[in-house]
């Protein structure tokens, strides 16, 4: 398969070290490779090769482009700066394979199939309407580190700020509001109920609206509500409270992002890590 790399590398370095490489390293590696339909061009600064495992936790600067170089999506805004990716085996995930031959601060290139970002990284397999014609996508990407997630001071400061945000949020919206034993903050109703948990669903209907604390909307069913039961892999919170509402109850909550999308964020990237979550819930019908 030849997607015109010769000039497309050469496009890369220059927009590398023009825009994303500031190192005071002396010895750069130009290391052009492809692996199973995945081609990129590393710029390195390290001698050290396979220093990241499988599961390493890692902490990018990312943007990707159509193939006629129009940017679709980048870490510095739909992700706030917290993209971070865990990494999986290369013989399932091949999108994957150039991260284990660079190291901390390297930039790198990359052009794989459509299918193949889409899958790995987006976890979609329905191409979106803005690359339906374009057979390959582009990546540009920067190491900022290799991170521990339960650690690392920086996932701490995210953690941290987000703290904050729901805390303004209540302060200016919500001054009432309890937190139950699992860290979901219930607006309505109050006091918080004795709910019955029920250990097996076979089928309700739920209706639902959710938000950023900002008020932005992300996602709705309306009265006609979604289809669930104890196979459907909704997020923690909801999941919690769908399966404790009783028939035509309603909830308002506001979900910590470990309820929700956590250090991840949603697998479409929709939802940036460490971002919490208001909902409002109600149980429409129960079988």
């Amino acid at each position: 398969m030849n997607f015109g790399i010769s000039s497309i590398f050469k496009y890369a370095v220059v927009v590398f070290v023009i825009v994303f490489i500031s190192c005071h390293k002396k010895e750069i590696r130009s290391i052009p490779s492809i692996y199973k339909g995945v081609e990129w061009h590393l710029i390195s600064f390290e001698d050290t090769t396979k220093m990241f495992q499988k599961e390493d936790w890692l902490w990018l600067d990312i943007e990707f482009t159509t193939q006629s170089d129009s940017v679709f999506w980048s870490s510095h805004h739909e992700g706030a700066d917290k993209f971070f990716i865990q990494l999986k085996d290369t013989l399932e995930n091949t999108f994957f394979f150039p991260f284990y031959y660079a190291a901390e601060k390297d930039s790198f290139f990359i052009i794989a199939p459509k299918s193949l970002v889409l899958k790995d990284i987006f976890n979609i397999t329905e191409s979106p309407y803005f690359i339906k014609q374009d057979s390959v996508i582009k990546c540009f990407i920067k190491i900022k580190k290799k991170i521990n997630p339960f650690t690392d001071k920086a996932i701490l400061t995210f953690q941290q700020d987000e703290k904050k945000i729901i805390q303004n949020f209540l302060n200016k919206h919500c001054p009432l509001h309890q937190i139950d034993s699992n860290g979901i903050i219930w607006l309505e109703p109050l006091p918080i109920p004795s709910f019955k948990e029920r250990l097996n669903v076979k089928e309700a209907t739920v209706a639902y609206y959710g938000y950023f604390l900002d008020g932005r909307m992300i996602d709705f069913n309306d009265s006609l509500g979604i289809r669930y039961n104890d196979s459907l892999q909704l997020i923690e919170g909801l999941n919690y409270v769908i399966k404790r509402l009783d028939v035509g109850q309603s909830a308002k909550i506001v979900l910590p992002s470990p309820l929700a999308f956590g250090m991840r964020g949603s697998f479409n990237k929709t939802i940036p890590p460490f971002t919490p979550l208001l909902y409002e819930i109600k149980l429409l019908q129960l079988k």
